[in-house]
């Protein structure tokens, strides 16, 4: 029997129907893509923004004139996994039945690549066996020619941009970011997870990239709108839900992209048609314990006055003053340089995070399911 299909997408893009809001965000990054802007895309982890991206490029599937790319280059640690991914890429988004995708993959082909298949996908895969860094810089600027060359724009997004900085090849950003300032046709989105290492990248007034994008945070989305998208999602798929329920998954969740679309997922995958009260609770509690030797082992990688730290700001939810007698006083924290030390080791290991694009920041953590879980411990 064929599984249902469960419209609350946490993992990839599905299309325009599952994907909620971010009219303005996409906007934006319309605005800029078009009008020869490139765009840093500020964003804490797994709020959205790769869906964010997709969903804008999916918008120009059918414009002829408009060829979109998306480079995760995450996995790569120099600048010779850098080349390969973005010729892969570049070599996978151009099919050999038009002429321009066979000038395109011809030229490619000049540069002598091995190439590969992907054992899961079954997708072509290039690779190049150079000597040295010298010829990988050169297959780049080659690589970002022939996007310019093509008698259309090119939209280019590269994500966990951040990576760059752990290069053995520390002239990455000065080089890349001297090719990228004499395309013409060719337009960037840049976005990251790592927030910190981003905002060196691209705010840092003493590195290359400073000053030569428009910024764009990614924030929550709106309550109002989340509630609408599940309800109607719901709706949709003959399934009632009443207004308490969707309160408290939005409550719950705190609105996080991927913690909201986990619990509906997880509520959906249930069965249940008359969603109440009760079995959204019971759900949060099934989510919980579903992670609970994970949250264990969170434990396992901190000290006790870490662990401690981390469970005072789960239950502040918000924190604006790290540093103050009463925060300290209320969870017996010690004493002020503590908290420093211990808010650095959080910060390191990305089990909070300081939001700083609203008036006033604030310490968070950033697994909601863990933040709860550890507000009823």
């Amino acid at each position: 029997m064929e599984k249902e299909f469960n419209p609350f997408i946490v993992s990839g893009y599905k299309g325009q129907q599952y994907f909620c809001d971010r009219e303005f965000e996409s906007s934006i990054l319309k605005k800029n893509l078009e009008n020869n802007i490139n765009t840093t895309l500020f964003a804490i982890r797994r709020i959205g923004k790769t869906g964010l991206i997709h969903y804008v490029f999916d918008s120009y599937k059918n414009n002829s004139k408009i060829k979109c790319i998306y480079v995760d280059i995450l996995s790569s640690y120099n600048l010779k996994d850098f080349t390969n991914l973005l010729a892969t890429v570049i070599y996978n988004n151009f099919q050999e039945d038009n002429s321009i995708g066979k000038k395109i993959i011809n030229a490619i082909k000049s540069l002598s690549p091995i190439i590969s298949f992907d054992n899961l996908t079954g997708n072509p895969e290039l690779s190049f066996k150079l000597n040295d860094t010298k010829q990988y810089e050169s297959t780049i600027y080659q690589l970002f020619s022939f996007l310019e060359s093509q008698n259309k724009k090119i939209f280019v997004a590269i994500d966990e941009f951040q990576q760059i900085l752990e290069y053995a090849e520390k002239n990455t950003e000065a080089l890349l970011r001297t090719y990228i300032q004499t395309l013409k046709n060719t337009q960037f989105i840049f976005c990251g997870s790592n927030q910190k290492m981003m905002h060196e990248i691209f705010n840092n007034a003493k590195r290359p990239f400073f000053a030569s994008c428009s910024n764009l945070h990614l924030d929550y989305i709106k309550t109002e709108k989340y509630f609408e998208f599940i309800n109607q999602i719901f709706s949709q798929n003959k399934r009632k839900i009443n207004k308490q329920s969707i309160d408290f998954i939005i409550e719950f969740t705190g609105c996080h992209t991927f913690y909201t679309q986990f619990f509906c997922n997880y509520l959906y995958s249930s069965g249940i048609k008359n969603i109440d009260f009760t079995d959204v609770q019971n759900i949060a509690l099934e989510i919980l314990k579903l992670n609970e030797n994970t949250f264990f082992q969170y434990r396992n990688l901190l000290t006790s006055a870490q662990w401690q730290l981390l469970q005072a700001i789960s239950k502040e939810e918000k924190l604006y003053k790290a540093h103050s007698k009463l925060f300290i006083n209320k969870y017996k924290l010690g004493t002020s340089s503590m908290i420093s030390r211990g808010i650095e080791a959080l910060l390191e290991k990305e089990l909070i995070f300081y939001n700083t694009s609203v008036e006033n920041p604030y310490y968070e953590t950033y697994d909601k399911f863990l933040m709860r879980w550890m507000q009823y411990k």
